[in-house]
C-alpha cells in the first residue's frame, strides 16, 4: 500500500496489477470512497453496467467508483489485457474543486486515453528500485490530474472571477447529485468549499430549489 496526498485528499493505493483477464468478473460494486481505474492495453472484452455496455479495446479507460454495479467479460480467444489501480480515499473533508470533481465521478468511460503514465506506475511498482514509492506517488498524482482535466469542461480554468468560481462549483454540485445517492448538505458544502448557508444560496441560484428538494428530484429522475 502506498499513501499520498493529492489536492487535499489523502489516498491509499491499495492494489495495482496488469495482464490478461483470465476469467469473467461477476457483477459487483466497490465500497464507499473506493475507486478502481482500468487502462485497456490490448485485445477484447466487454464492460457491462446497469445502464450501458461497452466494447473494450486498446486505449480505453474507465473508472468504477463507489456503488457502481458492473461486470466484465473477456473474449475467449483474445482476452482483454489491462492495467488496474485501486484507490481508497482516506480523508475527503478538505477536498478542493479539483479533487472533488474526481471523487464525484463514480463512473466514466473514455474511448481514447494516454496509457503511458499508468504503464510507468506499474513498471515502477513491479521493479521496486530505490525510492520507487516516491516515483509512484508523483506519477499517480499526475495521472489523477490528467483524468480530472478530461472530466472538467474545457472552460473550467478560464474565469477567475467570483462568478467563474461559482460556475466551477456548479460542475461539482451536478456531479455530486448525480453520483452520490446518500449525499448530505454538509458533504456537498465541504466539496465546494463554502458553508451550508452559502450552498443553499447556490442551489437556489442554479435550480430554484433547496438541498432537500434537489435531492428528492435526483432520486426520482
Amino acid at each position: 500500500m502506498i499513501r499520498f496526498n493529492w489536492n487535499n485528499v489523502l489516498f491509499d493505493m491499495t492494489d495495482i496489477g496488469g495482464g490478461p483477464l483470465g476469467e469473467d468478473i461477476p457483477r459487483h460494486a466497490h465500497a464507499k470512497d473506493s475507486y478502481e481505474l482500468h487502462f485497456i492495453v490490448g485485445d477484447k472484452g466487454r464492460l457491462i453496467t446497469d445502464t450501458n455496455e461497452y466494447e473494450l479495446s486498446a486505449g480505453n479507460f474507465f473508472i468504477t467508483g463507489p456503488n457502481v454495479y458492473h461486470e466484465q467479460t473477456a473474449d475467449k480467444n483474445k482476452p482483454v489485457k489491462d492495467i488496474f489501480i485501486t484507490l481508497q480515499a482516506v480523508n475527503t473533508d478538505k477536498a478542493n474543486v479539483i479533487s472533488s470533481t474526481f471523487l464525484a465521478n463514480h463512473f466514466c468511460f473514455f474511448k481514447e486515453f494516454d496509457l503511458s503514465t499508468a504503464q510507468e506506475i506499474l513498471a515502477e511498482f513491479k521493479n521496486k528500485k530505490i525510492d520507487y514509492e516516491t516515483s509512484v506517488c508523483g506519477l499517480i498524482m499526475k495521472l489523477l490530474t490528467d483524468i480530472t482535466r478530461r472530466l472538467l469542461p474545457s472552460t473550467f480554468g478560464e474565469n477567475t472571477s467570483a462568478e467563474g468560481l461559482n460556475d466551477r462549483r456548479f460542475v461539482i454540485i451536478e456531479q455530486a447529485f448525480l453520483y452520490t445517492p446518500d449525499l448530505t448538505l454538509t458533504e456537498l458544502s465541504g466539496r465546494i468549499g463554502v458553508c451550508e448557508r452559502q450552498t443553499q444560496r447556490l442551489l437556489k441560484k442554479y435550480y430554484g430549489k433547496t438541498f432537500r428538494e434537489k435531492k428528492n428530484e435526483s432520486k426520482n429522475s
